[in-house]
């Protein structure tokens, strides 16, 4: 089995990356919104922390005690023309994510508003695209595979994931599958897949008898047992029987941290 590392693919990004940066006259400068209290989050926030310096690339960090207060913090910034990039980071109370519409389109670096989700799936230009879905469709590019008439089984509908991956598979002439908690059948829909993408956060879910001979497998999944990471695809299990599959960790996640700065450059360059 061919392992998709995610590193190279990230490097590759990065590169450009780097690239583009060096050109900029003024450098970008994003805002994280969120509300204090998540372990998890406060991870990925210091990731994110880290690679903007390592880029130059202006950090604020506006963490909130309660709602009000994060209101607050979103009116003072989100009109700020010494802002290029705002995100939102989960989990926020559904009220609060309901606030990323007013996120001005041209800032919105997770290109989850209403706007931007909306000119990916009618195929403008110019869209800016959710990272983690973006960053599946870079290491099938990446791997060069083709997806010209394969059958792919999507198995998670998240505004950042599964949904998003849906116009971009289906410009890549994929025929696409959707599934989620109420799919009936759900084994029988990963079995007859040429390509299964795995994004549910349920641990080594899926098991060499879900797949088929020669199955390309990307794991989205980001899962924590016994103090280390592991996917939504059980690697040891599937890799005499799928042809490749992406690790976890050194996967997806790698690459979309570099598709996240990628998104931060092209906001400021349309800024």
């Amino acid at each position: 089995m061919q392992i998709l590392d995610g590193k190279v693919v990230a490097e590759s990004i990065n590169k450009e990356n780097e690239e583009r940066i060096k050109r900029k006259k003024t450098k970008p400068n994003i805002a994280i919104l969120g509300i204090k209290g998540d372990e998890a989050s406060n991870t990925y926030i210091k990731r994110i922390e880290k690679n903007c310096q390592k880029f130059g690339i202006g950090f604020n960090l506006f963490l909130a005690e309660t709602e009000e207060q994060f209101k607050a913090n979103f009116e003072k910034i989100k009109d700020d023309e010494k802002i290029t990039g705002i995100m939102f980071q989960q989990p926020l109370p559904k009220e609060l994510l309901e606030l990323v519409d007013e996120i001005p389109p041209i800032k919105d670096i997770e290109g989850v508003s209403s706007y931007n989700m909306g000119r990916l799936f009618l195929g403008k230009e110019r869209a800016i695209i959710p990272c983690t879905s973006k960053a599946v469709i870079e290491v099938l590019d990446y791997y060069n595979i083709d997806l010209t008439g394969k059958k792919v089984v999507v198995v998670g509908r998240s505004n950042i994931v599964g949904k998003p991956l849906i116009p971009q598979l289906l410009q890549k002439n994929a025929t696409v599958t959707i599934c989620h908690s109420k799919t009936k059948n759900l084994k029988e829909e990963t079995r007859n897949a040429d390509v299964v993408i795995m994004a549910i956060g349920k641990a080594r879910f899926l098991k060499k008898e879900d797949i088929k001979d020669g199955a390309i497998l990307i794991d989205v999944g980001i899962n924590f047992e016994d103090g280390k990471i592991v996917g939504d695809i059980d690697f040891e299990d599937i890799k005499e029987k799928a042809s490749m599959c992406t690790p976890v960790p050194g996967g997806i996640g790698t690459i979309t941290n570099a598709v996240l700065i990628r998104n931060i450059i092209e906001s400021s360059e349309k800024f």
